[in-house]
């Protein structure tokens, strides 16, 4: 992060479907960013503040839809939300698709799922945003005990956004707070006390 010439691209999707690319230089202010965009708190202000060389640019953070980051300024870096947790990645939606046919993950019923702990698996997830985005992330992790599960669940759907790696060497973040649903495949085994418990 020291290196004179690095450098961080970010793109700002808007839930309305536009985009606003920046690029950045200077190491310090890249690591300041990064320390920023990993802070729990980050879409619970108002707006981000761009001031380029001859504009101040302000973006209402309730109407982004999902944030990219790519560049070398990137080196070493792997964030995870939250640290413990499964690792996500972006990936197509044919893929997505292909997978979820082929191992028939929406057809598990949580009554099926026996998870022993230690064992690693891997799932699905379809982000729905405004506007008819998507975002297919496959997760992988390990299995932890039952009360431990649901803690984590629990972090899950309370977390305003969520990280992952993007194809290539990126990382992306999609604010979840301002996403219409999200489904995972297969459901836990465990849910909430509060969930709606529903046939299909």
């Amino acid at each position: 992060m020291n290196k004179p010439h690095s450098l961080l691209q970010i793109s700002i999707h808007g839930t309305d479907g536009s985009l606003s690319t920046f690029t950045l230089h200077d190491p310090a202010s890249i690591q300041r960013i990064l320390n920023e965009l990993q802070h729990s708190h980050f879409f619970a202000r108002e707006r981000i503040i761009i001031a380029r060389n001859s504009s101040l640019i302000g973006l209402v953070v309730s109407k982004i839809a999902r944030i990219d980051l790519a560049g070398e300024g990137l080196a070493g870096w792997n964030p995870k939300s939250p640290p413990d947790g499964p690792e996500f990645i972006e990936i197509s939606e044919h893929e997505f698709l292909s997978e979820l046919e082929t191992r028939e993950l929406d057809q598990v019923e949580r009554s099926q799922r026996q998870l022993a702990t230690g064992e690693r698996f891997a799932g699905l997830v379809d982000v729905h945003l405004p506007g008819g985005q998507h975002i297919y992330l496959k997760l992988h992790g390990v299995t932890a005990l039952a009360a431990e599960r649901l803690q984590k669940i629990h972090y899950f759907l309370t977390l305003p956004g969520l990280w992952f790696r993007s194809p290539g060497a990126g990382f992306g973040i999609v604010h979840l707070s301002a996403a219409i649903k999200f489904t995972a495949y297969p459901g836990p085994p465990e849910v909430p006390a509060e969930a709606w418990l529903a046939n299909k």
